[in-house]
């Protein structure tokens, strides 16, 4: 029984001395067809053939327009990056996180759209509900990017934080990690250094992600580590013949 606890002892005290990152068990989220219709933000993303005028940035809004097709579009990238790339495919979807979700810009018929994202943390389904006739394969791929510029290195980083492609096949898809960076995706190696919560499976939210960021060259005391600004979270929209897509928040 002495060994025992001594064991136990002895085992605590090496995980504190090798720093371990607290990592939460994956709770249970939502699961589709049985609790699906919980307390949750639903937005609608409305595919429309032409760019609607005005901007629709009701904060009150569920609905965002996108382009029913987003062939020949381009999101524009800041350079020299890491991709060694100036665009992307499709078009931008800016996310933030505030005090409430609202709808800041519902107009991305123009190549770009803002939703500003409720506080905490958030389970993401996205499912299609309605494609045009004209498009019999159509399918929609959604990519989540951090973007960040670092200082010292007069670089501009471009980070793959996910990716989910979705059809109208009558079935949600879970879209989660598009809002976690998991260590696989951390490029510079700053999850495993700063300690921040992350849940299992998942790895640490995108905005705690960029918060740290925003602070670690000043907290790590280290002239030769990275000094990041302008940090921003956006999705890689690229539709190709979905009319209605809706896409669930569903609090963790």
């Amino acid at each position: 029984m002495k060994k025992r606890v001594l064991f136990i002892a002895l085992s605590a005290l090496l995980i504190i001395a090798l720093g371990a990152v607290p990592v939460t068990a994956r709770p249970e989220g939502p699961k589709p067809g049985l609790d699906f219709n919980g307390a949750h933000f639903n937005l609608n993303l409305l595919g429309k053939d032409k760019t609607m005028p005005g901007d629709y940035d009701n904060p009150d809004r569920h609905t965002m327009f996108v382009p029913l097709d987003t062939s020949g579009m381009y999101i524009d990238l800041n350079t020299p990056n890491n991709l060694g790339e100036e665009t992307l495919d499709g078009i931008k979807i800016n996310m933030t996180q505030g005090s409430e979700f609202a709808v800041l810009d519902g107009n991305a018929t123009d190549g770009e759209g803002s939703l500003q994202i409720g506080p905490g943390k958030y389970w993401v389904y996205i499912a299609v509900k309605a494609k045009s006739p004209k498009y019999p394969d159509a399918y929609t791929d959604i990519t989540g990017w951090v973007e960040a510029y670092d200082n010292i290195g007069q670089l501009w980083y471009y980070v793959p934080v996910g990716s989910v492609t979705v059809s109208k096949n009558g079935k949600w898809t879970d879209a989660t990690d598009l809002f976690f960076v998991s260590d696989a995706e951390d490029p510079f190696g700053f999850n495993e250094w700063s300690g921040l919560p992350q849940v299992q499976g998942l790895g640490v939210w995108v905005f705690d992600y960029m918060g740290g960021l925003d602070s670690w060259y000043e907290d790590s005391g280290n002239t030769a580590a990275y000094d990041f600004s302008d940090l921003a979270y956006f999705w890689q929209f690229d539709n190709h013949g979905n009319k209605l897509i809706q896409v669930r928040f569903y609090p963790m």
